[in-house]
Protein backbone atom coordinates (compact mmCIF):
# COMPACT_ATOMS: atom_id res chain seq x y z
CA UNK A 1 0.00 0.00 0.00
CA UNK A 2 2.98 2.04 0.76
CA UNK A 3 4.31 1.67 -2.30
CA UNK A 4 1.13 2.55 -4.06
CA UNK A 5 1.17 6.31 -2.37
CA UNK A 6 4.05 6.78 -3.44
CA UNK A 7 3.32 6.16 -6.86
CA UNK A 8 1.08 8.83 -6.50
CA UNK A 9 3.71 11.17 -4.48
CA UNK A 10 5.99 11.03 -7.28
CA UNK A 11 2.34 11.85 -9.42
CA UNK A 12 2.16 14.91 -7.67
CA UNK A 13 5.60 16.12 -7.37
CA UNK A 14 5.85 15.50 -11.15
CA UNK A 15 2.60 17.45 -12.16
CA UNK A 16 4.50 20.55 -9.81
CA UNK A 17 7.84 20.47 -11.29
CA UNK A 18 7.23 19.36 -15.23
CA UNK A 19 3.37 20.38 -15.51
CA UNK A 20 2.97 17.44 -18.07
CA UNK A 21 1.28 14.38 -18.08
CA UNK A 22 4.00 11.32 -19.31
CA UNK A 23 6.97 13.43 -17.34
CA UNK A 24 4.63 13.31 -14.03
CA UNK A 25 3.83 9.51 -14.79
CA UNK A 26 7.35 9.11 -15.21
CA UNK A 27 8.17 10.79 -12.05
CA UNK A 28 5.70 8.64 -10.41
CA UNK A 29 6.70 5.39 -11.59
CA UNK A 30 10.68 5.87 -10.45
CA UNK A 31 9.92 7.35 -6.93
CA UNK A 32 7.40 3.55 -6.67
CA UNK A 33 10.68 1.40 -7.89
CA UNK A 34 12.57 3.99 -5.22
CA UNK A 35 10.72 2.88 -2.41
CA UNK A 36 10.33 -1.15 -2.88
CA UNK A 37 14.17 -0.85 -3.59
CA UNK A 38 14.48 0.84 -0.18
CA UNK A 39 11.62 0.30 2.04
CA UNK A 40 10.91 -3.48 1.21
CA UNK A 41 14.48 -4.84 0.26
CA UNK A 42 14.97 -6.53 4.01
CA UNK A 43 11.92 -8.68 3.10
CA UNK A 44 12.53 -9.72 -0.21
CA UNK A 45 15.80 -9.53 -2.54
CA UNK A 46 14.97 -6.24 -4.98
CA UNK A 47 16.63 -7.85 -7.62
CA UNK A 48 13.61 -6.93 -10.29
CA UNK A 49 13.02 -3.89 -8.43
CA UNK A 50 16.64 -2.38 -9.07
CA UNK A 51 16.56 -3.22 -12.57
CA UNK A 52 13.25 -1.93 -13.59
CA UNK A 53 14.69 1.45 -11.61
CA UNK A 54 17.54 1.58 -13.70
CA UNK A 55 15.29 0.77 -16.83
CA UNK A 56 13.32 3.69 -15.64
CA UNK A 57 15.66 5.86 -15.10
CA UNK A 58 17.23 6.23 -18.09
CA UNK A 59 14.38 5.47 -20.11
CA UNK A 60 11.60 7.67 -18.15
CA UNK A 61 12.95 10.33 -15.93
CA UNK A 62 16.47 10.84 -17.16
CA UNK A 63 14.47 11.83 -20.69
CA UNK A 64 11.26 13.40 -18.58
CA UNK A 65 14.57 16.39 -16.92
CA UNK A 66 16.38 16.26 -20.24
CA UNK A 67 13.21 17.91 -22.15
CA UNK A 68 13.39 20.68 -19.85
CA UNK A 69 16.70 21.98 -21.25
CA UNK A 70 16.72 23.73 -24.70
CA UNK A 71 17.99 20.72 -26.91
CA UNK A 72 20.35 23.08 -28.92
CA UNK A 73 22.36 23.45 -26.07
CA UNK A 74 22.50 19.72 -25.16
CA UNK A 75 25.70 17.11 -26.26
CA UNK A 76 22.63 14.61 -26.51
CA UNK A 77 19.71 15.93 -27.33
CA UNK A 78 16.29 14.40 -27.72
CA UNK A 79 15.35 14.17 -31.17
CA UNK A 80 11.72 13.73 -31.06
CA UNK A 81 8.95 15.61 -29.26
CA UNK A 82 8.27 14.49 -25.65
CA UNK A 83 4.82 13.05 -26.45
CA UNK A 84 6.11 10.79 -29.29
CA UNK A 85 9.03 9.47 -27.63
CA UNK A 86 6.86 9.12 -24.56
CA UNK A 87 4.16 7.24 -26.23
CA UNK A 88 6.61 4.54 -27.42
CA UNK A 89 8.69 4.70 -24.45
CA UNK A 90 5.67 4.60 -21.50
CA UNK A 91 4.12 1.22 -23.16
CA UNK A 92 7.27 -0.14 -23.70
CA UNK A 93 8.51 0.33 -20.65
CA UNK A 94 5.62 -1.23 -18.93
CA UNK A 95 5.25 -4.03 -21.30
CA UNK A 96 8.93 -5.12 -20.16
CA UNK A 97 7.82 -5.15 -16.21
CA UNK A 98 4.86 -7.04 -17.41
CA UNK A 99 7.15 -9.69 -19.42
CA UNK A 100 9.20 -9.53 -16.07
CA UNK A 101 6.41 -10.66 -13.98
CA UNK A 102 4.58 -12.61 -15.90
CA UNK A 103 6.12 -16.51 -14.60
CA UNK A 104 5.91 -16.72 -10.94
CA UNK A 105 8.94 -17.20 -8.60
CA UNK A 106 10.28 -17.68 -4.98
CA UNK A 107 13.39 -16.63 -5.66
CA UNK A 108 13.58 -13.11 -4.31
CA UNK A 109 12.03 -14.50 -0.81
CA UNK A 110 15.27 -17.02 -0.62
CA UNK A 111 16.11 -18.91 2.64
CA UNK A 112 19.65 -17.66 3.23
CA UNK A 113 19.42 -20.06 6.75
CA UNK A 114 19.34 -22.35 3.82
CA UNK A 115 22.44 -21.25 1.73
CA UNK A 116 23.83 -21.01 5.24
CA UNK A 117 23.58 -24.66 6.06
CA UNK A 118 24.37 -25.43 2.67
CA UNK A 119 27.66 -23.64 2.64
CA UNK A 120 28.61 -24.15 6.20
CA UNK A 121 30.17 -27.59 5.66
CA UNK A 122 31.83 -26.13 2.39
CA UNK A 123 33.91 -22.95 3.53
CA UNK A 124 37.39 -24.15 2.08
CA UNK A 125 35.84 -25.49 -0.92
CA UNK A 126 33.84 -21.68 -1.09
CA UNK A 127 37.44 -20.22 -0.39
CA UNK A 128 38.99 -22.10 -3.41
CA UNK A 129 36.30 -20.85 -6.10
CA UNK A 130 36.57 -17.57 -4.64
CA UNK A 131 40.47 -17.72 -5.34
CA UNK A 132 39.76 -19.23 -8.37
CA UNK A 133 37.39 -16.66 -9.67
CA UNK A 134 39.84 -13.99 -8.83
CA UNK A 135 42.95 -15.58 -10.29
CA UNK A 136 41.01 -16.36 -13.57
CA UNK A 137 40.20 -12.26 -13.59
CA UNK A 138 43.62 -11.60 -12.69
CA UNK A 139 45.02 -13.45 -16.00
CA UNK A 140 42.18 -13.35 -17.91
CA UNK A 141 44.09 -11.36 -20.49
CA UNK A 142 46.10 -14.29 -21.32
CA UNK A 143 43.48 -15.98 -22.93
CA UNK A 144 42.23 -15.06 -26.36
CA UNK A 145 38.68 -14.26 -28.23
CA UNK A 146 35.83 -16.72 -27.04
CA UNK A 147 37.87 -18.32 -24.55
CA UNK A 148 38.42 -15.43 -22.88
CA UNK A 149 34.16 -14.53 -22.87
CA UNK A 150 34.35 -18.14 -21.21
CA UNK A 151 37.32 -17.23 -18.87
CA UNK A 152 35.51 -14.18 -17.99
CA UNK A 153 32.40 -15.96 -17.47
CA UNK A 154 34.15 -18.56 -15.28
CA UNK A 155 35.98 -15.98 -13.25
CA UNK A 156 32.58 -14.30 -11.54
CA UNK A 157 32.54 -17.39 -9.68
CA UNK A 158 34.46 -15.10 -7.27
CA UNK A 159 31.27 -12.87 -6.18
CA UNK A 160 29.32 -16.14 -6.10
CA UNK A 161 32.14 -17.79 -3.16
CA UNK A 162 32.72 -14.48 -1.43
CA UNK A 163 29.21 -13.12 -1.37
CA UNK A 164 28.38 -16.68 0.18
CA UNK A 165 30.57 -16.72 2.68
CA UNK A 166 29.77 -13.66 3.53
CA UNK A 167 26.53 -14.83 4.16
CA UNK A 168 28.11 -17.72 6.62
CA UNK A 169 29.58 -15.73 8.57
CA UNK A 170 30.79 -11.60 8.82
CA UNK A 171 34.44 -12.93 9.72
CA UNK A 172 34.90 -13.27 5.75
CA UNK A 173 33.72 -9.90 5.03
CA UNK A 174 37.50 -9.64 3.64
CA UNK A 175 36.71 -11.68 0.73
CA UNK A 176 33.67 -9.41 -0.96
CA UNK A 177 36.13 -6.21 0.01
CA UNK A 178 38.84 -8.09 -2.37
CA UNK A 179 36.94 -8.86 -5.45
CA UNK A 180 34.80 -5.34 -5.34
CA UNK A 181 37.76 -3.43 -4.64
CA UNK A 182 40.26 -5.28 -7.50
CA UNK A 183 37.08 -4.92 -9.59
CA UNK A 184 37.35 -1.23 -8.65
CA UNK A 185 40.96 -0.97 -8.71
CA UNK A 186 40.65 -2.31 -12.39
CA UNK A 187 37.70 0.08 -13.64
CA UNK A 188 40.28 3.12 -12.84
CA UNK A 189 42.85 1.89 -14.40
CA UNK A 190 41.14 1.00 -17.64
CA UNK A 191 38.68 4.04 -17.49
CA UNK A 192 35.65 1.48 -17.60
CA UNK A 193 33.55 1.24 -14.67
CA UNK A 194 30.54 -0.54 -15.58
CA UNK A 195 31.31 -3.59 -13.85
CA UNK A 196 32.66 -2.23 -10.93
CA UNK A 197 29.53 -0.07 -10.18
CA UNK A 198 26.92 -2.97 -11.13
CA UNK A 199 28.29 -5.44 -8.69
CA UNK A 200 29.16 -2.95 -5.99
CA UNK A 201 24.98 -2.01 -6.21
CA UNK A 202 24.87 -5.98 -6.45
CA UNK A 203 26.64 -6.50 -3.01
CA UNK A 204 24.46 -3.60 -1.80
CA UNK A 205 21.23 -5.26 -2.25
CA UNK A 206 22.67 -8.83 -1.05
CA UNK A 207 24.00 -7.37 2.04
CA UNK A 208 20.65 -5.50 3.03
CA UNK A 209 18.42 -8.93 2.74
CA UNK A 210 21.03 -10.95 4.34
CA UNK A 211 21.91 -8.53 7.30
CA UNK A 212 18.47 -6.36 7.32
CA UNK A 213 20.35 -3.27 8.31
CA UNK A 214 18.73 -0.19 9.59
CA UNK A 215 17.12 2.49 7.19
CA UNK A 216 19.50 4.95 8.36
CA UNK A 217 22.24 2.58 7.31
CA UNK A 218 20.93 1.70 3.70
CA UNK A 219 20.02 5.62 2.99
CA UNK A 220 23.46 6.16 4.50
CA UNK A 221 24.80 3.61 1.39
CA UNK A 222 22.42 5.03 -1.16
CA UNK A 223 24.02 8.61 -0.66
CA UNK A 224 28.00 7.04 -0.78
CA UNK A 225 27.09 5.37 -4.19
CA UNK A 226 25.97 8.50 -5.55
CA UNK A 227 28.62 10.34 -4.48
CA UNK A 228 30.92 7.54 -6.14
CA UNK A 229 29.23 8.00 -9.47
CA UNK A 230 29.60 11.50 -9.50
CA UNK A 231 33.03 11.02 -9.06
CA UNK A 232 33.17 8.27 -11.62
CA UNK A 233 31.52 10.25 -13.92
CA UNK A 234 33.93 13.36 -13.07
CA UNK A 235 37.12 10.80 -13.56
CA UNK A 236 36.09 9.47 -16.72
CA UNK A 237 36.96 12.29 -18.94
CA UNK A 238 39.74 13.61 -17.34
CA UNK A 239 41.66 10.36 -17.48
CA UNK A 240 41.20 9.23 -20.54
CA UNK A 241 41.93 12.35 -21.78
CA UNK A 242 45.60 12.57 -19.68
CA UNK A 243 46.34 8.77 -21.03
CA UNK A 244 45.74 9.38 -24.91
CA UNK A 245 45.72 12.96 -25.96
CA UNK A 246 48.08 13.49 -22.41
CA UNK A 247 50.52 10.65 -22.52
CA UNK A 248 50.67 9.48 -19.34
CA UNK A 249 50.54 6.35 -18.21
CA UNK A 250 47.63 4.14 -17.27
CA UNK A 251 47.56 3.22 -13.44
CA UNK A 252 46.51 3.97 -9.90
CA UNK A 253 48.98 6.67 -9.31
CA UNK A 254 47.65 8.55 -12.19
CA UNK A 255 44.01 8.42 -11.31
CA UNK A 256 44.82 8.72 -7.76
CA UNK A 257 46.80 12.01 -8.64
CA UNK A 258 43.80 13.12 -10.97
CA UNK A 259 41.42 11.88 -8.36
CA UNK A 260 42.81 13.93 -6.05
CA UNK A 261 42.52 16.99 -8.38
CA UNK A 262 38.82 16.23 -9.16
CA UNK A 263 38.16 16.87 -5.22
CA UNK A 264 39.93 19.76 -4.43
CA UNK A 265 38.51 21.73 -7.14
CA UNK A 266 35.17 20.71 -6.05
CA UNK A 267 34.28 19.53 -9.27
CA UNK A 268 32.40 16.37 -8.60
CA UNK A 269 29.36 18.00 -7.74
CA UNK A 270 29.77 20.76 -9.82
CA UNK A 271 26.92 21.60 -12.71
CA UNK A 272 28.48 20.07 -15.47
CA UNK A 273 29.25 16.66 -13.74
CA UNK A 274 25.85 16.70 -12.55
CA UNK A 275 24.35 17.74 -16.26
CA UNK A 276 27.04 14.86 -17.44
CA UNK A 277 25.61 12.03 -15.09
CA UNK A 278 22.58 12.85 -16.35
CA UNK A 279 23.29 12.33 -19.84
CA UNK A 280 24.77 9.48 -19.14
CA UNK A 281 22.21 7.90 -17.38
CA UNK A 282 19.89 8.63 -20.40
CA UNK A 283 20.02 6.43 -22.95
CA UNK A 284 16.79 7.31 -24.03
CA UNK A 285 18.37 9.90 -26.22
CA UNK A 286 19.75 6.64 -28.13
CA UNK A 287 16.55 5.47 -28.46
CA UNK A 288 14.99 9.21 -29.51
CA UNK A 289 18.01 9.56 -32.21
CA UNK A 290 17.11 6.07 -33.50
CA UNK A 291 13.21 6.78 -33.84
CA UNK A 292 14.10 9.66 -35.72
CA UNK A 293 16.54 8.06 -37.99
CA UNK A 294 14.40 4.91 -38.76
CA UNK A 295 11.49 7.08 -39.65
CA UNK A 296 13.48 9.17 -41.77
CA UNK A 297 14.94 6.00 -43.51
CA UNK A 298 12.31 3.26 -43.16
CA UNK A 299 14.49 0.97 -43.67
CA UNK A 300 13.26 -1.26 -40.77
CA UNK A 301 14.77 -4.50 -40.48
CA UNK A 302 12.42 -6.99 -39.31
CA UNK A 303 14.47 -10.10 -37.84
CA UNK A 304 17.34 -10.05 -40.12
CA UNK A 305 19.13 -8.36 -37.26
CA UNK A 306 17.84 -10.63 -34.58
CA UNK A 307 19.24 -13.72 -36.90
CA UNK A 308 22.83 -12.15 -37.04
CA UNK A 309 22.67 -11.85 -32.97
CA UNK A 310 21.26 -15.27 -32.91
CA UNK A 311 24.21 -16.62 -34.96
CA UNK A 312 26.57 -14.55 -32.83
CA UNK A 313 25.14 -15.76 -29.68
CA UNK A 314 24.41 -19.44 -30.57
CA UNK A 315 27.04 -20.14 -33.20
CA UNK A 316 30.87 -20.90 -32.88
CA UNK A 317 33.12 -19.04 -34.63
CA UNK A 318 34.63 -21.58 -36.61
CA UNK A 319 31.31 -22.39 -37.84
CA UNK A 320 30.03 -18.89 -38.32
CA UNK A 321 33.57 -17.49 -39.17
CA UNK A 322 31.99 -13.73 -40.52
CA UNK A 323 29.65 -13.32 -37.18
CA UNK A 324 29.08 -10.40 -35.67
CA UNK A 325 32.13 -9.63 -33.21
CA UNK A 326 31.59 -7.93 -29.61
CA UNK A 327 32.09 -4.74 -29.75
CA UNK A 328 30.98 -4.55 -33.02
CA UNK A 329 29.41 -0.88 -33.67
CA UNK A 330 28.25 -1.19 -37.52
CA UNK A 331 24.65 -2.01 -36.75
CA UNK A 332 24.70 1.18 -34.26
CA UNK A 333 25.85 3.46 -36.74
CA UNK A 334 24.20 2.24 -39.53
CA UNK A 335 20.51 2.36 -37.48
CA UNK A 336 21.45 5.49 -34.74
CA UNK A 337 21.63 8.12 -36.84
CA UNK A 338 25.26 8.46 -35.08
CA UNK A 339 28.20 7.17 -35.80
CA UNK A 340 31.05 6.35 -33.39
CA UNK A 341 34.69 4.47 -33.66
CA UNK A 342 35.67 1.47 -31.91
CA UNK A 343 36.99 3.03 -28.94
CA UNK A 344 33.43 5.04 -28.18
CA UNK A 345 31.28 2.55 -25.71
CA UNK A 346 27.68 2.91 -26.85
CA UNK A 347 25.00 0.49 -27.37
CA UNK A 348 21.30 0.58 -28.95
CA UNK A 349 19.67 -1.09 -25.81
CA UNK A 350 16.87 -3.50 -27.12
CA UNK A 351 14.02 -1.27 -27.06
CA UNK A 352 15.89 0.86 -30.18
CA UNK A 353 16.57 -3.04 -31.43
CA UNK A 354 13.00 -3.42 -31.68
CA UNK A 355 12.35 -0.17 -33.32
CA UNK A 356 14.39 -0.93 -35.70
CA UNK A 357 12.94 -4.12 -36.72
CA UNK A 358 9.16 -3.16 -36.76
CA UNK A 359 8.63 0.30 -35.33
CA UNK A 360 6.28 1.02 -32.35
CA UNK A 361 5.54 -2.83 -32.36
CA UNK A 362 8.96 -4.17 -32.52
CA UNK A 363 9.74 -1.83 -29.63
CA UNK A 364 6.52 -3.41 -27.69
CA UNK A 365 7.03 -7.05 -28.31
CA UNK A 366 10.82 -6.64 -28.00
CA UNK A 367 10.26 -5.13 -24.62
CA UNK A 368 7.82 -7.80 -23.36
CA UNK A 369 10.34 -10.62 -24.97
CA UNK A 370 12.91 -9.46 -22.97
CA UNK A 371 11.05 -8.88 -19.70
CA UNK A 372 9.76 -12.46 -20.28
CA UNK A 373 13.43 -13.84 -21.10
CA UNK A 374 14.28 -12.61 -17.82
CA UNK A 375 11.53 -14.15 -16.19
CA UNK A 376 12.50 -17.81 -17.85
CA UNK A 377 15.90 -17.14 -16.31
CA UNK A 378 14.66 -16.62 -12.66
CA UNK A 379 12.74 -19.75 -13.50
CA UNK A 380 15.55 -21.79 -14.08
CA UNK A 381 17.88 -20.67 -11.08
CA UNK A 382 14.75 -21.78 -9.22
CA UNK A 383 15.00 -25.35 -10.11
CA UNK A 384 18.58 -25.44 -9.45
CA UNK A 385 18.33 -23.89 -6.09
CA UNK A 386 15.65 -26.74 -5.35
CA UNK A 387 19.35 -28.72 -5.09
CA UNK A 388 20.62 -25.52 -3.24
CA UNK A 389 19.69 -22.48 -1.93
CA UNK A 390 23.41 -21.77 -3.03
CA UNK A 391 22.88 -22.00 -6.77
CA UNK A 392 20.71 -18.36 -6.27
CA UNK A 393 23.31 -16.27 -6.28
CA UNK A 394 24.33 -17.52 -10.05
CA UNK A 395 21.65 -15.19 -10.96
CA UNK A 396 23.99 -12.19 -10.48
CA UNK A 397 26.80 -13.53 -13.33
CA UNK A 398 24.44 -14.85 -15.64
CA UNK A 399 22.36 -10.93 -15.93
CA UNK A 400 25.03 -8.61 -14.91
CA UNK A 401 25.51 -7.40 -18.45
CA UNK A 402 21.70 -8.39 -19.92
CA UNK A 403 19.87 -6.33 -17.60
CA UNK A 404 21.77 -3.13 -18.30
CA UNK A 405 19.46 0.06 -20.74
CA UNK A 406 22.94 0.07 -22.59
CA UNK A 407 22.98 -3.48 -23.10
CA UNK A 408 22.06 -4.38 -26.77
CA UNK A 409 20.31 -7.55 -28.03
CA UNK A 410 23.09 -9.45 -29.22
CA UNK A 411 24.99 -8.75 -26.31
CA UNK A 412 21.92 -9.89 -23.57
CA UNK A 413 22.00 -12.92 -26.16
CA UNK A 414 25.49 -14.02 -26.12
CA UNK A 415 25.94 -13.29 -22.25
CA UNK A 416 23.19 -15.55 -21.40
CA UNK A 417 23.51 -18.01 -23.82
CA UNK A 418 26.67 -18.81 -22.62
CA UNK A 419 26.21 -17.96 -19.06
CA UNK A 420 23.59 -20.72 -19.18
CA UNK A 421 25.60 -23.41 -20.76
CA UNK A 422 28.29 -22.74 -18.74
CA UNK A 423 26.68 -22.83 -14.95
CA UNK A 424 23.82 -25.21 -16.07
CA UNK A 425 27.30 -27.06 -16.38
CA UNK A 426 29.04 -25.95 -12.63
CA UNK A 427 25.83 -26.97 -11.36
CA UNK A 428 25.69 -30.52 -12.86
CA UNK A 429 29.28 -30.73 -11.82
CA UNK A 430 29.36 -29.35 -7.92
CA UNK A 431 25.26 -29.66 -7.06
CA UNK A 432 26.79 -32.50 -4.70
CA UNK A 433 29.00 -30.49 -2.72
CA UNK A 434 25.62 -28.00 -1.82
CA UNK A 435 23.12 -31.00 -1.73
CA UNK A 436 21.47 -30.50 1.61
CA UNK A 437 21.07 -34.08 1.35
CA UNK A 438 24.33 -34.98 0.89
CA UNK A 439 25.29 -32.74 3.93
CA UNK A 440 23.14 -35.04 5.49
CA UNK A 441 24.81 -37.79 4.91
CA UNK A 442 28.09 -36.27 5.96
CA UNK A 443 27.16 -35.59 9.40
CA UNK A 444 25.85 -39.19 9.59
CA UNK A 445 29.48 -40.06 8.01
CA UNK A 446 31.16 -38.03 10.86
CA UNK A 447 29.41 -39.08 13.80
CA UNK A 448 29.68 -42.71 12.66
CA UNK A 449 33.67 -42.05 12.18
CA UNK A 450 33.26 -40.62 15.58
CA UNK A 451 31.85 -43.34 17.23
CA UNK A 452 34.07 -46.06 15.57
CA UNK A 453 37.23 -43.93 17.15
CA UNK A 454 35.20 -43.86 20.37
Amino acid sequence: MNSIISFFVGLSLGFLYFSELYSAISVGIFLFLFYRVVFESNESFVFREWVLMLYALNYLLAPAITYTFDQSTLTYPMKIPLENYFQLALPGFLLFSAGMYSLKTGIFSMNFKGINKAAVTNETFLLRVTQVGLALRIFSFVFPGEIGFIVYLLSMVRYVGAFSLFSINKKYWIWPAIVLLHELANAFIAGMYHDAVMWIVFFGIFYVFSKRPTLQLKLLGISGMLLLILFIQGMKSIYRSAIGEGGQAAGLSTAATLGGDLISDDAVLSEDNLLGTLNRGNQAWILASTIQNMDRTQNFQELNNVKLYLESALLPRFLAPNKLVSGDKGIFNAFSGHEINSSTSMGLGVFADGYISYGATGLYVFGYCLGLLFAITFKLVERWSKISPFYILLLLPMLNYAVRPDCELQTTLNHLSKSLLLYGILVSLTKFRFSLKSITKQRKLFHLTEINAI
